[in-house]
């Protein structure tokens, strides 16, 4: 470490940050994936976004019906809008991901190098989550995560900077004021951006909560032992700050949310689509006895333990049917505990740390365990890989304590995490892989993905090119047609009909064209034999793919309402 002890610290910290920009714009560079993903979730905040930079304000625009959104909170489409105001273009999004990622990534460094007082620990942990492959994943998709991650990361340091005891004090600097804004702001911006950013939300409410009954005892013990005016003072002073705060949180977030409930209340909606899943069950059943919310509980346990969390931290994507081992949740057990060991550890905002990871984790254990993956706690993969390298070199200092005290002894815990870390680079680099492969490929082909999808896209693409602007068209995912199709508009089918209930809706709607894939199975089960029911209502035009034994092709039918049966 002497090589250091002439370099100025800030000069230190100039060479971090270049050193992590530098690994997180050669590894992102190295992912960078142009396709458009297929998860429909990314076309929906696409949509959005454009219907909000156009003017056409918070409604889904992909449909032939135009209908207000109620579905996924304004954040996310709001940030995408403001980039489609002035880049037109889907790949800005995504590199506007990648944008938000780095940012958080730097936003890390500064956060674990104050909380833990090791710069080498918040280099080390910086450079792993710019390898970390799920994270990276996401940054390359029109999905909320990456902003979701900045936001947390900023509140969170700004927390690390605020100075509650004094902040609504005359001597308070002017800075701490700037702090609290962004704090108020990020919180609840974050609200609109993910549901699950209710868990930073309450604790931090918690956290402010319990600060005020700490200043409270300190208050009422000071007046009790008859202490220095200026003690009881100060401790009065502390403790109408801390109130100030929670009120301020506490009064931001209701109205916040008011506003989004009424919202939707004047729309028509009166539930969340979220509650309708919270109770479903894997094979489609619904949530009833207590038993089944303990198998729950129970199975998420199993998996966050014994292969989610661990893949996070160490860096890979597990099949998300993978069965978790005796081996897998030993092996989880002693991540997790070192991860605990190291929050322990911790100087500063361990309370706050703790409720936040706490309480995200406790929903995750209530959530449906069909939904389980590494996307539903994105926001604190960065944290989780913090503590366990924190927890290493605590582990190994805890170990050394009764040891002689030398400068081997002083140098074990720093060597311990920097050779854990170099174990981790390769398997990091290694789990990259995959994706540096996959981003290879600029265009959706039958080497990546299966051919029933690429001759669904042809059909969209020969939709586009021959079709008229105001053709009605039904599929079985409209989301990936608008993508796809340059923007252009269809309607979906029911997934089971029968051909006359079928025929009915298509001629309530107006439709003039349908396609049957194969990707999707509903379109053979459902569409396919009202076709054959009907022939004369319905006019073949294209045929993409072999018809055999083996394989089914895509179809495009053009339909005539008014055709006689």
């Amino acid at each position: 470490m002497n090589i250091f002890k002439n370099i100025q610290p800030r000069t230190l910290i100039y060479y971090c940050l270049g050193i992590i920009t530098c690994v997180f714009v050669f590894n992102y560079i190295q992912i960078f994936d142009f396709k458009p993903d297929l998860n429909g979730d990314n076309v929906y905040y696409y949509a959005l976004g454009k219907a909000l930079a156009s003017g056409q304000g918070y409604t889904n625009i992909m449909f032939l019906e135009e209908s207000p959104h109620s579905h996924f909170p304004p954040g996310y489409p709001l940030f995408t809008a403001l980039i489609l105001l002035f880049f037109k273009s889907y790949t800005a999004l995504k590199i506007a991901n990648g944008v938000l990622f780095g940012l958080s990534i730097l936003l890390l460094f500064f956060l674990t190098k104050r909380i833990s007082g090791n710069m080498l620990l918040a280099l080390l942990t910086c450079l792993l989550c710019c390898m970390q492959q799920a994270m990276l994943r996401y940054s390359t998709i029109v999905m909320s995560e990456m902003l979701f991650t900045f936001l947390t990361m900023g509140v969170l340091y700004l927390f690390s900077l605020l100075d509650t005891d004094r902040l609504f004090s005359k001597d308070r600097p002017r800075r701490q004021i700037l702090y609290f804004a962004g704090i108020i702001i990020g919180l609840n911006y974050i609200y609109f951006v993910r549901t699950m950013g209710t868990s930073i939300i309450i604790a931090a409410i918690l956290y402010m909560l319990l600060l005020c009954g700490q200043k409270a005892v300190g208050w009422l013990k000071s007046k009790r032992e008859n202490s220095d005016m200026r003690i009881i003072h100060l401790n009065k002073r502390a403790l109408t700050s801390n109130l100030l705060i929670l009120c301020i949180i506490i009064a931001t977030f209701a109205g916040a949310k008011t506003a989004w409930d009424f919202r939707n209340k004047s729309i028509g909606v009166t539930q969340s689509d979220y509650l309708k899943d919270f109770k479903k069950k894997p094979k489609g059943q619904t949530m009833e006895t207590f038993s089944d919310w303990t198998e729950r509980v129970q199975n998420n346990l199993v998996s966050y333990i014994g292969k989610w969390i661990p893949t996070a931290v160490i860096s890979d994507e597990p099949a998300f049917d993978q069965k978790v081992t005796r081996t897998d949740l030993i092996k989880g057990t002693c991540i997790v505990t070192l991860m605990i060991l190291g929050l322990i550890a911790l100087p500063h905002m361990k309370l706050l740390l703790f409720l936040y990871i706490g309480i995200t984790m406790a929903v995750l254990m209530v959530w449906p365990e069909q939904y389980a993956g590494h996307r539903y706690f994105i926001g604190i993969i960065p944290l989780f890989i913090f503590l366990f390298l924190n927890g290493c070199v605590e582990g190994l200092r805890l170990l050394v304590k009764k040891m002689p005290e030398t400068t081997f002894t002083r140098l074990i815990p720093t060597g311990g995490m920097v050779i854990v870390s170099l174990f981790l680079f390769p398997h990091y680099a290694k789990a990259l892989k995959p994706q540096q492969n996959f981003a290879t490929y600029k265009v959706w082909n039958e080497k990546i993905a299966d051919a029933a999808f690429v001759e669904y896209i042809y059909a969209i693409n020969w939709c586009k090119k021959n079709l008229p602007e105001d053709a009605r068209i039904a599929c079985r995912k409209p989301e990936l047609f608008y993508l796809f199709s340059g923007g252009r508009k269809s309607t979906s089918f029911p997934q089971y009909a029968t051909p006359e209930d079928l025929l009915n809706t298509f001629k309530e709607k107006n439709l003039s064209h349908v396609i049957i894939d194969r990707w999707f199975r509903h379109g053979y089960v459902t569409v396919y034999p009202m076709v054959q029911k009907y022939p004369t209502h319905f006019k073949p035009l294209i045929q993409i793919g072999q018809n055999t034994k083996k394989q089914l092709p895509t179809l495009i039918f053009q339909f005539f309402p008014q055709a006689e049966l």
